[in-house]
């Protein structure tokens, strides 16, 4: 592996998803949640350089907590999607010209609250190289993991696979190839009212951009689509509108700065309830410092969330 692919390795936060395009055209094959646990999994791969014997684990709270699921039926989907993957294979041509069919998981663990993954080199590969010859997509998990569209994943990707474009196209069969649609969506009325315009506007509403499409056409024939990607604007009316309506309000009316925050995360009750959170293999473990700006950054985004088990302000009492 290359000092350039090194490089890359190791310049993306934990936050953020990394992965190679060659997985794009996989993703179309599996099911929603079997995407998410990919991508929950792509950021602890790269971390730790992970090898096939590496277990990378996801646990129930961390899969219902960034997925916007319940947590009564978290562990049974995440246990479902390791199980599709372990049967799920792609294929390959080596350098003899051969072809290579390699199964996405090679082994998968059942714990109580979390399950644990083994992938092979060909699928950490895509999860960790990424340089001219391996050419990648990266996005924040948080922009991502919250669609629930059967499409809506897939186009997510190729949108920020282009973003830096501002425009891109798309022939029709290669859009239906891309997102592997059936036979059923080659009347364009039907691919655009099921697997178009219901992903742009999920898109659109819950994720750091905005999609617009139109149609290319030879003569009166629909033959492509013409995509226009946007970045919202960061404004503080768009983080306030992602937070729970019923806990919005909990921090202006506390008054907790970030210095408290960062005392709360430090609190050894705080820790014990919500350490599970945080994977055992991950490099935040390992660094205190780490710990407390990723669990500031998640009170923030979510504080309903930290208000369950106990009021809040009590970490700061003990």
């Amino acid at each position: 592996m290359s000092s350039l692919t090194d490089t890359y390795e190791k310049k993306y936060p934990e936050n953020w998803v990394v992965m190679q395009n060659r997985i794009e055209q996989c993703f179309h094959k599996m099911t929603l949640d079997e995407k998410r646990l990919l991508i929950l999994a792509s950021p602890t791969a790269r971390m730790i350089d992970a090898s096939e014997k590496d277990a990378i684990e996801v646990t129930a709270d961390q899969f219902a907590n960034e997925c916007g699921i319940k947590v009564s039926s978290a562990y049974k989907q995440l246990e479902v999607a390791s199980k599709n993957l372990l049967n799920r294979s792609f294929s390959y041509i080596n350098e003899r010209g051969k072809r290579v069919g390699v199964t996405w998981v090679i082994r998968a663990v059942y714990e109580d609250g979390y399950i644990s993954v083994c992938f092979p080199d060909e699928v950490l590969i895509m999860l960790k190289a990424f340089d001219a010859s391996n050419p990648f997509t990266k996005y924040k998990k948080e922009n991502v993991l919250l669609l629930k569209g059967e499409y809506s994943i897939d186009l997510y990707h190729i949108a920020k696979k282009y973003e830096g474009m501002t425009t891109f196209q798309m022939t029709l069969e290669d859009y239906k190839l891309e997102l592997g649609l059936p036979k059923s969506y080659n009347r364009i009325n039907n691919l655009k009212a099921r697997a178009l315009e219901p992903a742009i506007d999920e898109i659109n509403e819950k994720t750091d951009i905005n999609i617009t499409y139109e149609n290319v056409k030879r003569g009166r024939t629909v033959t492509g689509l013409k995509f226009t990607v946007k970045p919202k604007a960061k404004t503080q009316k768009t983080l306030e509108e992602k937070r729970d309506p019923h806990t919005a309000d909990m921090f202006t009316i506390d008054g907790l700065s970030d210095a408290q925050l960062a005392r709360i995360t430090r609190n050894e009750r705080f820790k014990s309830d919500y350490n599970h959170l945080i994977p055992p293999t991950s490099h935040i473990n390992q660094d205190p410092n780490l710990w407390v700006d990723e669990m500031v950054s998640r009170i923030k985004k979510e504080p309903g969330f930290f208000n369950k088990k106990r009021p809040i302000r009590e970490y700061l009492e003990n």
